[in-house]
């Protein structure tokens, strides 16, 4: 019988597919390689839960997305989620993922030069669609709206504590 494992990270709000397992669980080795990621800085781990997913395997997981949507709402509903569409978590996950490969690319420095720059800057792809709404273009001038791929990287924390410090909060 096909089968797969989801890895839900409460923390996170992540969802990863596994492929089944029915050795002694200290053997698992995929299942600890997945679990490594979802730490704290301090070690500590996410909190997170493991569903055994009977009739699809990695192939329909991958191929369908009716049923892999249908499958993500039913076990997010059982964990008590926000109520917002699994696609949210993904966008934000794939953010993360974004930032975590830009902060590598450039050998995980300790500062960033292009710390909340332009170029960093996420804009909503919407400028045709407000256009034919009659809607002015996306205010780039508006600090409040303004997200960066930066928000999502772990340098994000390291500007924190400085602009924290400069303000002398930690005094």
């Amino acid at each position: 019988m096909s089968r797969i494992r989801l890895l839900l990270c409460k923390d996170c709000r992540s969802a990863e597919v596994l492929p089944d397992y029915q050795g002694d669980p200290h053997g698992d080795t995929v299942l600890e390689y997945a679990t490594a990621k979802h730490a704290y800085s301090n070690g500590e781990r996410h909190l997170g839960r493991l569903y055994p997913v009977d009739g699809v395997d990695e192939d329909r997981w991958h191929s369908s997305p009716d049923i892999r949507d249908g499958i993500l709402k039913r076990v997010w509903q059982e964990e008590g989620a926000t109520g917002m569409e699994p696609w949210v978590y993904q966008a934000v996950n794939t953010l993360k993922a974004d930032a975590m490969q830009c902060w590598r690319s450039r050998h995980r420095p300790e500062t960033c030069s292009d710390f909340h720059s332009e170029k960093k800057r996420l804009v909503p792809p919407t400028a045709a669609d407000r256009k034919s709404e009659g809607m002015p273009k996306w205010d780039t001038h508006n600090s409040s709206a303004q997200r960066y791929l930066c928000d999502y990287c772990p340098i994000r924390s390291v500007n924190e504590q400085k602009m924290r410090h400069k303000l002398g909060l930690y005094k």
